[in-house]
């Protein structure tokens, strides 16, 4: 007595499949060793940067060679930035310069100072071991100090009030006010755009990396006539759901590993922009939205990979999705350094193909609320089963014809057999 073999479920079906592409893509060889390449190259490029910057964090140290002098004039000091940006360190126990310099003397290089004011003479002197040494503005503001302790010398001699004329010299001097500052000229400019960048960099990657993948792996399998076994086995939108899964979980895993790592090393070497941007909340709006970007674009790479049958042909038949992609990307930028709350950037924003980009754009920006994310994350939810439904059509229709490359119009147009 026979029994017939049980038919599995859709579910059942795209398990198997996206299983199989999860193991061929992340365990690949080639995979391993590209992943582990840009983790690397990440990593070491962030230590490369903090290596590089990390001198500007170490504060101008100033020392003063007159005690008596150095007393009533080191709150004055104390008030004096860098060039870098960090208050200067004040030492007013400075007996020898040139010791104090490095010049002379046997002294640990992380006690030498970088500038010595010599008050000991009648003109006071700034020295250094080197001209290259002397930072401008910590020279231009000692310069002002020093005026300053002069000038108040003189009224006082003259029998007038220093702290009353200092007062007034302070009330006259004009505040310059920008009216309509563009975005740019804001302090957190800089680390809002790193930050950009990089969730930019990322969503392209993984986007359009996942959608190339799984249009070359729809290529080989239609030339190879594999494709042709596999639909023996499950049902044409089983395989392509599969493959979606299974291809997007291995990108996701594979750069979700070399973001963490690359994170990590960002944060502990002091790398990471603190305080401009809440990265907890751009980490979650960029994963929301890199899963709905893969969504949208990996059914479109799969249904325009069936049309073809060689992997020359992939390029050509993928650009027109290739090129859309690149829109919302280019677009981000231009918005960053534009009016980020022009109402044109904001329409675009709802657009589901450029939702992915321009909406994480706009909440690191600080020009989009979380009413606004939601209404156009709501809008793409809509918009992927319209999209899946047409791809699903055009990868049904066109993986198991090989030859020359099928015409959309007719893909679209004609009816199934």
């Amino acid at each position: 007595m026979s029994t017939s073999p049980q038919a599995i479920s859709r579910s059942q079906e795209i398990r198997l499949v996206a299983g199989r592409e999860l193991r061929a893509q992340l365990f690949k060889r080639s995979a391993v060793i590209s992943t582990l390449v840009m983790l690397v190259l990440a990593v070491g490029g962030i230590l490369v940067v903090a290596h590089l910057t990390g001198g500007e964090d170490e504060p101008y140290r100033l020392g003063v060679s007159a005690p008596a002098d150095a007393v009533a004039l080191r709150p004055a000091l104390e008030q004096i930035t860098g060039t870098n940006g960090l208050p200067i360190e004040v030492t007013t126990d400075v007996s020898d310069a040139e010791a104090a310099l490095g010049v002379s003397g046997d002294i640990d290089e992380d006690a030498t100072l970088d500038m010595v004011l010599d008050l000991n003479s009648t003109s006071p002197a700034l020295k250094v071991t080197e001209e290259g040494r002397a930072d401008q503005a910590v020279v231009a503001s000692v310069t002002n100090v020093l005026q300053q302790a002069a000038l108040s010398d003189e009224i006082s001699a003259l029998g007038g009030d220093p702290t009353q004329v200092a007062a007034s010299l302070a009330g006259a001097v004009p505040q310059v006010e920008a009216l309509d500052p563009p975005d740019q000229d804001s302090a957190d400019f800089g680390a809002r755009y790193t930050v950009l960048l990089i969730v930019d960099i990322l969503l392209f990657i993984i986007v359009m990396g996942g959608g190339q993948t799984i249009a070359m792996g729809v290529v080989e399998e239609k030339s190879s006539r594999i494709v042709e076994i596999l639909l023996a086995c499950v049902r044409p939108t089983s395989l392509l759901a599969g493959k979606v899964i299974g291809t997007g979980t291995a990108v996701l895993v594979s750069y979700g590993l070399i973001g963490i790592f690359a994170g990590v090393t960002a944060k502990l070497s002091g790398v990471l922009p603190e305080g401009a941007v809440d990265i907890d909340t751009v980490l979650l709006a960029m994963i929301v939205w890199m899963i709905v970007g893969y969504a949208i674009y990996a059914v479109g790479y799969a249904a325009a990979g069936a049309l073809v049958s060689r992997q020359e042909d992939v390029a050509s038949a993928v650009m027109p999705l290739t090129m859309t992609l690149m829109i919302p990307y280019v677009l981000s930028f231009v918005m960053a350094l534009g009016d980020a709350s022009s109402p044109l950037y904001r329409v675009l924003a709802y657009l589901p193909p450029f939702a992915p980009f321009l909406m994480p754009a706009r909440l690191v920006l600080g020009v989009s609320s979380w009413g606004e994310q939601l209404a156009a994350l709501v809008l793409a939810l809509v918009f992927i089963p319209v999209f899946v439904w047409l791809s699903a059509r055009v990868y049904t229709r066109a993986v198991t014809r090989t030859g020359a490359r099928v015409p959309l119009k007719e893909v679209l147009g004609r009816r199934p057999a």
